[in-house]
């Protein structure tokens, strides 16, 4: 199976990291690692997927495997081809336009609706998962600077109280990770991308709507921005 990176040469911290915060069954496990490798490129789009090779990588059955792979399909990472084999799916900017549209939609009303319910416990969570992105950061670790970013994100959107709407901004949200991937890999991109953060989370604290709508609004279509250069090279 060609490789965009040796299997070998991958960077392990990202899933040492989420072994120790939860104990996974096989089918998590491969998910999350292939989602990994799709993430970072050691998986590359258009690349066949060798079931057996994978198996073997991962030390799991061909179940498992095909449960993982089924999950990264809903969520757009990988496409089936009948009769055929699993294939990491293509990036193209008319599919990030699709979904950086829905997430727009979807992200400022949910940023609006939980302006009047966050508690100060909440928005102190919140504060405190931006200090965790921006140490990883100045660490160098974009893989953790990643996660933290989702963190940040959710956290908001849970106080809306509006679960039918999170679960579609979450969908979206994991068939953008591949995007946010790209432009985070930039570190100027994701230093950018904290500093609108800290805009979001100063509204916050000030209960102010129509400034906090507009904080989310701008730091979402600055994505797509960022990815019309990335994706037209």
């Amino acid at each position: 199976m060609p490789q965009g990176r040796r299997f070998k040469e991958r960077d392990p911290s990202v899933t040492v990291r989420i072994l120790q915060n939860a104990p996974l069954n096989k089918q998590e496990w491969a998910y999350l690692q292939i989602r990994h490798w799709i993430l970072t490129g050691v998986l590359t789009p258009g690349q066949k997927l060798d079931q057996d090779t994978l198996a073997g990588e991962l030390s799991i059955s061909r179940i498992p495997l095909r449960q993982a792979l089924s999950r990264l399909f809903a969520e757009g990472f990988v496409v089936h081809r009948p009769n055929q084999s699993w294939v990491v799916s293509t990036v193209s900017l008319d599919d990030a336009r699709d979904v950086y549209a829905g997430r727009e939609a979807l992200e400022v009303l949910l940023a609006e609706r939980a302006v009047p319910l966050i508690t100060p416990g909440q928005i102190e969570a919140i504060e405190e998962t931006l200090d965790q992105q921006q140490k990883a950061l100045d660490d160098r670790d974009l893989d953790l600077a990643r996660e933290h970013d989702r963190a940040f994100h959710n956290r908001i959107y849970e106080a809306a109280g509006l679960s039918r709407t999170l679960q579609a901004q979450q969908q979206l949200r994991a068939m953008s990770d591949r995007y946010i991937a790209m432009y985070m890999s930039d570190i100027n991109r994701a230093i950018s991308g904290v500093k609108e953060h800290r805009e979001i989370l100063d509204a916050l604290k000030c209960h102010d709507v129509d400034r906090v709508k507009l904080a989310v609004g701008q730091h979402v279509r600055g994505g797509i921005d960022v990815l019309v250069d990335v994706l037209s090279e």
